[in-house]
């Protein structure tokens, strides 16, 4: 007597199985694609405003190197009431910019050699000092805030 169960199997349900997994397979692609997609729309939106701010805040210094140049040469302290109002404009540029470069890395649309680039220049301008009260934690995204408090800080001496 032999001990083996006899099995049937049917071309029409492997059939079946099968097709229920190919629907699966598509179901969760069509998905991860969804997913991408809504990423890319977020960040293209968040890049979108961080331009309308730029052009918002630097169209009034087109045409103005000389300026330009003065406050980047000079230190802080030594600059006119109006300089000093430059140089906190351009930081806001800047901190706007940083913020959004963050929030594309934490999305995963930099990659590490961009994104050490960036984090450079973001510490280098947490430490200046001179510049420091500038950063208004109540208007800064809550990651970036919290990143921005991670950072070593120079000016805390």
């Amino acid at each position: 007597m032999s001990s083996k169960i006899p099995v049937a199997i049917s071309f029409t349900g492997i059939a079946n199985f099968l097709g229920v997994v190919g629907v699966i397979g598509s179901l969760v692609f069509v998905g991860l694609e969804l997913r991408q997609t809504q990423k890319i729309a977020i960040a293209s939106q968040v890049q979108s405003r961080a331009e309308q701010i730029t052009e918002r805040q630097l169209i009034w210094l087109q045409g103005q190197w000389e300026l330009g140049y003065r406050i980047r040469t000079t230190p802080y302290e030594q600059l006119s009431d109006e300089e000093k109002w430059v140089v906190e404009v351009d930081t806001e540029w800047q901190k706007t910019m940083q913020q959004t470069n963050y929030y594309a890395y934490r999305e995963g649309l930099l990659d590490e050699d961009q994104w050490s680039v960036i984090a450079g220049r973001i510490l280098q301008s947490w430490n200046r000092c001179d510049l420091r009260f500038t950063y208004r934690f109540e208007y800064l995204e809550d990651a970036y805030a919290e990143y921005l408090r991670s950072l070593p800080d120079k000016c805390a001496d």
